[in-house]
């Protein structure tokens, strides 16, 4: 087996860091989004809006805990939009520029429920104590909390998954059923997704459809910690 060259172990580490970076950055995102979801439940608890917002403003520090696993969730998105093009441009560099345009689209629409989020504790935490029970303070309220907003990022991720995972599955980068793992589960959620937003689809069918993703995402981050993807020398 011939040695390597410098040249040949420096691209070798480079891609090894990425890795590692992309994979560390998945499995943040993952506990991050999750706690987030858990502790965003336990903040707006009630059953109209009056009591989600007296709800907020009792649990207002737990609410700003999730304001920051917001926006570590945003530059976690970031990251992978980059550090995946990087380690799969090599297999088809159109397909990865595009599918990193969504990742960072992801990461960037992750903005808007988190502004929504500041304007619902700013309104549950003012200084008027009846505001809670105010009609103006509640139709606003209403208006905030019947926003769409995840719908841009859910759907800007499920685009730039897919073809990332279909990159990595035709590039050989990573095994085989983890990549199919990928392909099918986002795939599947490529389809569904526009329809929920078309309003042609219930809400509930497309959040259990996120579960099977993990399956393909938190297998993915850990390989990515401990192995790596194939450079071009082992695909060979």
């Amino acid at each position: 087996m011939p040695c390597k060259t410098p040249q040949q172990l420096e691209i070798n580490n480079d891609a090894t860091c990425r890795s590692r970076l992309a994979g560390y950055a998945y499995l943040t995102y993952i506990v991050f989004t999750m706690s987030a979801a858990v502790l965003a439940g336990k903040t707006t608890t009630g059953a109209n809006t009056s009591q989600m917002l007296a709800s907020l403003r009792n649990t207002i520090r737990i609410a700003q805990v999730t304001v920051m696993l917001d926006l570590v969730q945003i530059v976690c998105g970031v990251i992978l939009a980059v550090t995946l093009y990087r380690l799969s441009r090599t297999v088809d560099a159109t397909l990865a520029l595009l599918a990193m345009a969504f990742r960072f689209g992801e990461g960037l629409t992750g903005f808007i429920p988190l502004l929504s989020k500041l304007e619902l504790m700013k309104l549950a935490t003012t200084s008027d104590p009846a505001c809670a029970s105010n009609a103006g303070c509640l139709a606003i309220a209403d208006e905030i909390l019947s926003r769409p907003d995840n719908l841009f990022g859910q759907f800007c991720f499920v685009v730039g998954g897919f073809l990332f995972a279909y990159l990595l599955l035709v590039g050989r980068l990573i095994p085989r059923w983890m990549a199919w793992t990928g392909v099918i589960t986002i795939g599947l959620q490529l389809l569904c997704v526009p329809l929920y937003v078309a309003t042609v689809l219930p809400g509930k069918i497309v959040s259990w459809l996120w579960i099977p993703i993990l399956l393909y995402e938190v297998p993915l981050g850990v390989w990515l910690i401990l192995r790596g993807t194939s450079t071009m020398d082992n695909r060979r």
